[in-house]
């Protein structure tokens, strides 16, 4: 029996690798690896490998069609919000299956502010938020609200790009600044937000034509690297566990099927904190792609995401009776170790060896 052949973008990353070293436990999968990087990509754990322009490149589109056409796999997963904007886009060129939220989701995506505009419009709980246009905007934005810290970031990127708590506007103007001169980000790249203080939550899920098919919820604990970054946080957890909160998955599945007009299609993570009234807020929506903690997910409970989304994307049945598929489980991680994934039970029992 021929292997099932899948492309797997950003091969040499944290997000893919974490995808990467799940599927190959696997022996039915032949994994093609892609990355702009000739040093990242040759450490991966794949079958093949392919240096690629990176998305925003001009030639992008032909160098990846052309790999597609050549080495014809049956899928593609991206790994990263640049290669998942442009292969949502150039989707009707690809000889292969994407399985992914209609265009239209994905660009809305992965502008926040233009996400926030959207979620405001259909009753999606966020933050009260901002765009800065100019450094001007930054005073009267923050004489709209009554608190001592606020949230300031950037429109686009993940890991918290651009992100960091401010206190007064001489600091948001110091942090746009910098970023303006020293990244070439614009000002107008920018947003100020009330900051939220409550639990971290990170919502997967995947769907099949409008019908949920598995969503798993966890909460970060501690951030890696915090004590080194400007706002203490980020989207990386040091530490997290899974969690089974109905109310949760409830405005989740709200917030997904109004995004998607009731035809959810592939995969949708979801961040999301609480305000200072307890109530749950979306703070992003990575669409079309995995978290980077996707292992503690493919660990917890009867079904793993990535294979769920593997069967689903080349037309099998995962047959899974129950969405909300959960055991307890805590994901612990640092810089350059692996990826550990354990129940209360197991931590109980080597604390006590």
């Amino acid at each position: 029996m021929s292997k099932i052949r899948v492309v797997i973008t950003g091969a040499g990353g944290g997000g893919a690798n974490n995808i990467i070293s799940t599927i190959k436990e696997r022996e039915k999968y032949d994994l093609i690896g892609f990355d702009i990087s000739p040093y990242k990509i040759a450490r991966a754990n794949v079958d093949s490998r392919f240096v690629v322009p990176p998305a925003s490149s001009p030639d992008y589109e032909e160098k990846i069609c052309e790999i597609i056409n050549k080495e014809k796999p049956d899928l593609i997963i991206p790994t990263n919000d640049p290669e998942v904007e442009k292969l949502s886009e150039i989707r009707d060129s690809l000889k292969t299956e994407l399985f992914f939220p209609d265009h239209a989701s994905v660009a809305l995506c992965l502008n926040k502010w233009k996400f926030h505009n959207f979620a405001i419009e259909n009753g999606i709980r966020v933050a009260e938020t901002y765009h800065v246009k100019s450094l001007e905007d930054i005073e009267p934005i923050f004489s709209k609200f009554n608190s001592e810290l606020l949230w300031c970031r950037a429109i686009k990127g993940a890991g918290s790009k651009g992100a960091t708590k401010v206190k007064d506007s001489e600091q948001a103007k110091w942090w746009i600044k910098y970023w303006n001169e020293m990244r070439g980000m614009q000002i107008s790249d920018f947003t100020i937000s009330e900051f939220l203080p409550g639990k971290d939550f990170a919502c997967q899920s995947t769907w099949k034509n409008g019908r949920l098919i598995l969503m798993k919820a966890a909460e970060r604990l501690s951030y890696i690297e915090a004590a080194s970054r400007p706002s203490n946080m980020s989207s990386s957890p040091e530490l997290a566990k899974t969690v089974y909160d109905t109310n949760l998955f409830d405005f989740c599945i709200d917030a997904i099927e109004k995004l998607s007009d009731g035809k959810a299609h592939g995969n949708y993570d979801i961040d999301i904190k609480m305000n200072s009234k307890n109530e749950l807020c979306v703070t992003e929506i990575n669409i079309g792609r995995f978290f980077m903690i996707t292992n503690l997910f493919n660990l917890s409970g009867e079904h793993s995401m990535i294979d769920t989304y593997l069967k689903l994307a080349i037309g099998d049945d995962p047959n899974i009776s129950n969405p909300f598929d959960f055991s307890e489980k805590y994901l612990i991680r640092s810089l350059d170790t692996l990826p550990t994934v354990l129940s209360p039970e197991e931590i109980t029992k080597r604390l006590d060896s």
